[in-house]
Formats: structure tokens, sequence, C-alpha cells
């Protein structure tokens, strides 16, 4: 009987959140320096500028080795818009800015299924946590900036996988076979 509800207990609590250590590596493209595209496609994300070249370049003073990445505007400078889509929702999602200067700034915006979960303005070097945010799906950079731009990297993030749903009828056998237990429990002590 006990083994019985503790098996139910157990099933109840269904299947939970995994996560995987991940980055973003900016290495995959192969190419530094301006690249010739307004996509690029890396194995966790698709990177996305609205009508500009990429600027992937490393030795900005990034920790992973993974370098940092921004929107190129026609001179070169990283001040253009762009977006980050992660093939997999990302949670505990935390990144740096790097090559601030004044005059610097863009709004880093967290989405997830097209629904604004906030929002964060950048203007110097510094971590930028969107773990407290839950999952997230896209992240939009706004670039406003007025020096040479933001580049960003050191991206790290755990992978989030979908919750496995319970189904509904399942509380309701097990608490039949549990019964059906009880009462075979009840009829063999009788005999």
């Amino acid at each position: 009987m006990i083994k019985v509800f503790a098996a139910s207990a157990f099933l109840a609590l269904g299947f939970g959140t995994a996560s995987h250590g991940a980055t973003l590596d900016f290495n995959e493209p192969g190419v530094t320096g301006i690249v010739g595209s307004t996509v690029i496609n890396l194995s966790n994300a698709v990177l996305t500028s609205d009508g500009a070249d990429f600027f992937i370049g490393f030795g900005f003073g990034e920790t992973n080795g993974n370098g940092i990445a921004c929107g190129a505007a026609a001179d070169g400078s990283c001040e253009a818009d762009w977006a980050i889509d992660f093939s997999t929702a990302a949670t505990n999602l935390m990144f740096s800015s790097f090559a601030t200067a004044s005059g610097d700034f863009v709004q880093v915006m967290a989405y997830l299924s097209g629904g604004l979960l906030g929002s964060v303005d950048v203007t110097t070097d510094t971590l930028i946590d969107f773990s407290g945010f839950g999952a997230i799906d896209r992240l939009v950079f706004d670039d406003s900036s007025t020096a040479a731009g933001i580049g960003f990297g050191d991206f790290s993030f755990d992978v989030a996988t979908a919750t496995v749903p319970l189904p509904a009828t399942l509380p309701l056998v097990l608490f039949g076979l549990g019964a059906l237990a009880v009462a075979r429990r009840r009829s063999a002590r009788a005999s």
C-alpha cells in the first residue's frame, strides 16, 4: 500500500525542466571582422541584423574565448540593431558587454514567444544578468550609440527542456489501483 502511494506521489510530481550548460560560440562561422552577411547561423542560435553586416571579434576582454558580436553599421562601428533567436529557449542567461565608450547606449530586450519579458539599458562594460526572467527565446539589441558601439559576448545559459505533461486521468487511475489493492488485502484477511 505504501509502495503504491509512494509511486503515485513520484508520478504526480511530473518531470520538471532539465538544464545543460551552453554558450554562444562566435568561432563557429570561422570568420573575424566584418562578416558579409545579415544572418549568422550558430549551432544553438541564429543572429539577424536589421540590414547591416555583423562584426565578430576576439581579444576584447571576453573570458570564455568565444568572441564578441554586434550589428555593424556602414562605417564598421557596432551601431546597428540586431537580434539573437535561440534554437531552444534559454534559462539562466547571462552575458557581458565590451568595448563601450562615452555615448554608447544599447537597450537589450528579452522575449519569450513574442512577449516582452523585460529589458536592460547598457552604457558600460558590464555583466548582463537575465537569469531572473526565466525562459527566453529571443534577445533584441536596440542600438542608439553615438560612439563606436558595444559588442556582446561571454554568453552562458541553460537549455530549457519542455515539461512532460501529466495526463489528467493518471491520478485517478493510480487512486483506483490503490483502492483495489486495499480491497484485495481486506478480502485476503477476511478469508
